[in-house]
């Protein structure tokens, strides 16, 4: 049998894990690598690739961080693939609204579920009135990115005026976010379907807790007040796999992002349950 994960970097330890959980099933794997494609405009060509698909979908594991060009050009792959009857998933919808802060804000919203007081604009005098606004004490992230790379925090006003009027001589769009006081320590929850099956607290020495920029995993154990807010925010930004931020502050629980390719590997080693298992259970069956 025949399976696919669309995925930059066929080599990445996850993918592989991953793909060890469908050989174990019997499934060849092949890698649809976004970069390495040439897509001919011919119906028969572009099928052939997904012909063989049992089932007939795919799991998508990243298309690569990129030029905004070649994101929308391997933004209209994906979605010309689903065109061809193969199930995505996640979806493409669900990286789009995913990987863009701005739209996973808007939906949280939209749907009751807490988070952070956010604003985003383009011209730098409205990004410092917004800093004030926000409490003169803001996260400001990139649109677009992961892992914590970019985040900046500012909380004082002089810093703040060289950090956004730099950036606006480079025509960035400002994405500010109120700080939440989380005691340096957030919780990443992997929902998988209807299911939350594991978090773990990401416990750090400073405000940044992304295990990437060096925060530690400890294990926690998941409240029914977790679990449903976790369920809630990635079914409301439609992604099926995902990895949802919460932080616990004086004022309750808040969702900070959702993640539509969520790494495993440090949730892993804090859980007994087999999150690659897991999640190919849920890919093949759902």
């Amino acid at each position: 049998m025949l399976s696919m994960i669309i995925t930059p970097k066929p080599e990445d330890p996850e993918v592989q894990i991953l793909t060890e959980e469908l050989n174990k099933r019997d499934y060849k794997v092949n890698y649809f690598i976004p970069s390495n494609i040439k897509v001919k405009v011919n119906i028969d060509k572009f099928e052939k690739q997904f012909k063989d698909l049992e089932p007939m979908r795919a799991l998508v594991r990243g298309f690569g961080a990129c030029a905004p060009q070649r994101i929308f050009f391997r933004l209209d792959i994906l979605r010309a693939i689903e065109e061809h009857g193969v199930r995505l998933i996640n979806s493409r919808e669900a990286l789009e609204l995913a990987s863009d802060k701005f739209l996973t804000s808007i939906i949280l919203e939209k749907n009751n579920i807490q988070t952070p007081k956010t604003i985003i604009c383009e011209d730098p005098k409205e990004a410092l009135d917004s800093f004030e606004e926000l409490g003169n004490d803001v996260v400001l992230k990139p649109l677009f990115g992961s892992k914590g790379i970019g985040i900046t925090r500012l909380n004082d006003k002089a810093f703040a005026e060289n950090v956004i009027y730099s950036l606006g001589h480079l025509n960035e769009i400002f994405y500010l976010q109120e700080f939440i006081e989380h005691y340096n320590r957030d919780i990443r929850i992997l929902v998988v379907g209807d299911k939350a099956i594991a978090g773990m607290y990401r416990v750090s020495d400073s405000w940044k807790t992304n295990i990437h920029a060096g925060a530690r995993m400890e294990s926690i154990e998941l409240t029914n007040e977790l679990k449903a807010l976790a369920i809630n925010a990635a079914k409301a930004v439609k992604t099926e796999i995902a990895g949802v931020d919460v932080v616990e502050s004086e004022k309750g629980l808040y969702v900070l992002e959702v993640n539509s390719i969520p790494g495993f590997t440090a949730l892993q080693k804090v859980t007994d349950i087999n999150i690659a298992e897991e999640i190919i259970n849920y890919f093949l069956e759902s």
